[in-house]
């Protein structure tokens, strides 16, 4: 009898300690799967092709057709969605942003005021043209492979709208515009099972905007900017999936 209970007893805590190795392994059948909150933080940074004018209507001042680099900080939180299909997981994601990424530059020339070349008949003119991101709504879809579930690298591919604000100042004129931009959006990362429902990973996001214009008239002065911007982001990422 007492071999018989030994055995019992060794049969079930065997069978447990299976069972509870197949629920450990592969960590979590489904993992990754699931509605998630998360959130980002990273830097990023990007350029934009920039054409920006200040002066007198009839072209006397200072103008600029170069690139606008900005850079900053940037970061936020997001839901979305995905569903394995083997190792194979599919979602569709949203995320909204906040920024600090912005830069400057200077530019100007020597107009000669009396159409002779006088030296003393010039005066410089000098401009300064800003662009700052301040914050992108994105929507887009996720394709990635689980690895030994522990490990899911993915891309992405959808669409950006970000607000963008655009200052020209200088030879007595000042002009500012926030626009939004819409962007196509394309990304590339790496997300990794820290526990049941907590994933952390890293990422690229892409956007390529269109252009967008404007110009301010304040008596015979004129200030104007046109801009189309490039953004990559890398950034660190946490999510809870549900």
């Amino acid at each position: 009898m007492k071999k018989v209970s030994l055995l019992a007893i060794l049969a079930t805590i065997g069978s447990g300690s299976i069972a509870s190795a197949e629920v450990a392994a592969p960590n979590c059948p489904k993992a990754f799967q699931g509605f998630h909150l998360g959130g980002n933080i990273g830097y990023g940074v990007g350029d934009g092709k920039q054409k920006a004018f200040a002066g007198v209507e009839d072209g006397v001042g200072s103008a600029t057709s170069n690139n606008l680099g900005v850079r900053g900080v940037d970061g936020g939180i997001g839901v979305g969605y995905t569903h394995r299909f083997g190792n194979w997981g599919l979602g569709l994601a949203f995320d909204a942003n906040w920024a600090n990424s912005k830069g400057r530059n200077n530019f100007g020339s020597a107009v000669d005021v009396g159409g002779n070349g006088d030296d003393d008949e010039t005066f410089t003119s000098k401009t300064t043209a800003k662009a700052r991101l301040k914050n992108s709504l994105q929507l887009y879809a996720r394709a990635g492979y689980v690895i030994g579930g522990m490990s899911m690298p993915f891309v992405g591919l959808g669409w950006d709208n970000s607000s963008w604000n655009q200052r020209v100042s200088g030879n007595g004129i000042t002009a500012s515009k926030t626009k939004r931009h819409n962007a196509l959006l394309w990304k590339a990362g790496v997300d990794f099972l820290a526990t049941k429902h907590v994933v952390v990973g890293f990422e690229y996001t892409g956007t390529y905007a269109g252009k967008k214009s404007f110009s301010k008239h304040a008596g015979n002065l004129e200030a104007s900017s046109s801009y189309k911007p490039q953004y990559n982001k890398f950034a660190l990422t946490a999510k809870i999936v549900y």
